[in-house]
């Protein structure tokens, strides 16, 4: 069994998966990509090339946005939206930390149904993982 690396499991939701996929035009090598960029939120908020801040509107809930700087799939700009966990799930051996969505930013602030979004998509993540975990 190979051995967990950084201070959290870092973990795609499966829509996270889809919307992915769609950015880089069902490219693998785009894919994997955005997935390389996503696995640094592994060593969170220590990795020192972490362009990433809290959500303004969701940072109670610990939801941000980690900014990649590269252009992939000829998209600039590029975010991944994250949820950080604040308990384990029985037999984790570390905190996990979601990622959401990934989508081209077009725009400075997120829009108000950006943020409902991101708060609905976390919310099914808490409901479905962590029901039985207050606090989570």
């Amino acid at each position: 069994m190979s051995e967990l690396f950084g201070h959290y499991y870092v973990k795609p939701t499966a829509s996270a998966c889809v919307r992915a996929w769609k950015v880089c035009n069902e490219s693998a090598r785009d894919y994997f990509l955005i997935r390389s960029h996503a696995l640094k939120l592994a060593f969170w908020p220590d990795e020192s090339d972490l362009d990433w801040c809290w959500i303004k509107s969701l940072e109670a809930k610990r939801v941000g946005e980690l900014r990649i700087d590269e252009v992939i799939a000829q998209q600039n700009n590029l975010r991944i939206i994250f949820f950080k966990a604040n308990k384990m799930l029985p037999g984790d051996p570390m905190l996990r930390i979601w990622t959401l969505t990934v989508f081209q930013k077009k725009r400075q602030d997120f829009s108000g149904k950006e943020i409902a979004a991101f708060r609905v998509m976390r919310d099914v993540v808490v409901s479905r993982y962590y029901a039985d975990i207050p606090g989570a």
